[in-house]
């Protein structure tokens, strides 16, 4: 079921099927919950999952200023809305920023976490690459650093026709102005989750793909050796979206942490 819930000032849209344990799935930046359909579909058998946009994204409200933190705070406003109990969160990209940082504001809250393609600390990767290939020259529009971005999400090779069905039924509705790409862009400006990350108690499973362009697996290890209770996994012949190239293996994986 699709709808919208009212929560932390802003109308949020979610999905959620299914029953047995909680389970929430965050997506990355300027993506929305579409682009965890993959894992929806499968989870949806055996947990009660719930998938939403982020504030700025989708179809959920796009105010002007928001941060790392509203991204927490909303998180923790649904978990209390749907009385959720020990909820397994799994985020990608931007959504693991926001499931370590919530793991870390209120830690007894997740029974375990799952990273896709994180990082712990810094600006915003993809847009320091972005400016690094452009020549170090930060002016640069959306429409460039999104063929920038593309380069380095898919492994060497991959082909148009392999990315437009990698996104087949794994798009959402709404695509994002410029403005909206620029606000969501300075929602991660300086963020830094490294400081408070001995906070963390839940086990947490760390996924990063081979050729992870924007947040490689040199990343995913320095989270995985400042937490206390981590795996870590480097996917092979994958990118930064790992379940694209290699779903059932991520699955396997994911399923052997969760059970």
């Amino acid at each position: 079921m699709e709808s919208k819930v009212f929560l932390n000032g802003i109308n949020i849209s979610y999905k959620e099927e299914g029953s047995g344990p909680d389970m929430i799935l965050i997506h990355g930046i300027f993506a929305s919950k579409e682009i965890m359909n993959p894992l929806f579909d499968y989870y949806k058998n055996n947990y009660h999952v719930i998938s939403f946009d982020l504030r700025g994204h989708g179809e959920s409200d796009k105010p002007e200023n928001f941060n790392l933190e509203d991204y927490s705070q909303d998180l923790m406003a649904l978990i209390e809305h749907f009385n959720l109990n020990d909820p397994i969160i799994i985020g990608l990209s931007m959504g693991s920023y926001v499931t370590l940082r919530t793991a870390e504001l209120y830690p007894t809250i997740p029974s375990k976490i799952v990273l896709i393609g994180v990082k712990g600390k810094g600006k915003i990767s993809m847009m320091e690459k972005a400016i690094e290939d452009n020549g170090g020259n930060a002016n640069i529009d959306m429409v460039d650093m999104g063929r920038i971005i593309t380069k380095r999400v898919y492994p060497p090779n991959t082909t148009f026709e392999q990315i437009r069905e990698y996104h087949k039924g794994n798009r959402g509705k709404t695509e994002l102005t410029n403005e909206q790409r620029k606000n969501a862009y300075a929602s991660l400006s300086e963020f830094d989750m490294m400081s408070d990350i001995d906070k963390v108690i839940a086990p947490a499973l760390l996924l990063v793909g081979e050729y992870d362009g924007l947040n490689p697996p040199s990343e995913s290890k320095k989270v995985a050796d400042a937490l206390k209770d981590s795996k870590m996994k480097v996917i092979k012949d994958a990118g930064h979206i790992i379940y694209f190239e290699k779903k059932d293996e991520v699955l396997s994986l994911i399923d052997e942490f969760i059970e």
